[in-house]
């Protein structure tokens, strides 16, 4: 890598870093609050970055998302903040998720196929696996402590971020292809 697309990477990582740490702060921007949790966009921008920098790029993104997901965390007064002061919650899988996004869109690059249907499969799996690692953390590392769930609640919890899930999803399949293509217009290489 030359010293210019060096530069061009550096530069697209913060604006990137920058976007995930605005929309985090603006308030309905990176999480629009329906109720009892909020449905997440700042997803798009991680997602879009881990895909097109790689592993190195969907680590920074993934924890740059992780601690901006703990610290907004601490400025809410919600069920959903609680279960987010757990780095084990709010860190580790949006770390995870920029690496699984990284690694994907590598073993894709082997198949010939569409940019369209690549990077769709490659938005709809880094949003499914947020979800996943998401409940999972919740499951295994909220489920004591700060919060004690029962049956109903653990329930109630699962359905509704299982639904903000797939509207996160729907947004990911739609948005991410078309961003990815416009900036592998303007900028070819990876």
């Amino acid at each position: 890598m030359n010293r210019r697309q060096s530069i061009q990477r550096i530069t697209r990582l913060g604006i990137l870093m920058g976007l995930i740490i605005l929309m985090t702060f603006i308030p309905n921007i990176g999480y629009i609050q329906t109720g009892l949790f909020s449905i997440t966009t700042i997803h798009i921008p991680v997602l879009i970055g881990a895909a097109l920098m790689g592993p190195i790029g969907g680590f920074v993104l993934g924890l740059t998302w992780g601690l901006t997901s703990y610290f907004y965390a601490l400025t809410l007064g919600t069920i959903e903040a609680m279960i987010f002061l757990n780095p084990m919650v709010s860190i580790v899988p949006r770390i995870l998720v920029g690496l699984i996004v990284s690694y994907t869109t590598l073993a894709l690059d082997k198949f010939d196929m569409k940019e369209v249907l690549k990077y769709g499969l490659v938005a709809g799996i880094g949003t499914l696996s947020n979800t996943v690692l998401v409940l999972s953390a919740i499951f295994t590392f909220a489920s004591e402590g700060v919060l004690s769930f029962n049956q109903a609640f653990s329930t109630i919890i699962t359905i509704i971020i299982s639904t903000n899930g797939l509207l996160e999803l729907f947004a990911a399949v739609i948005i991410v292809p078309t961003v990815v293509r416009a900036i592998r217009k303007i900028s070819p290489q990876r």
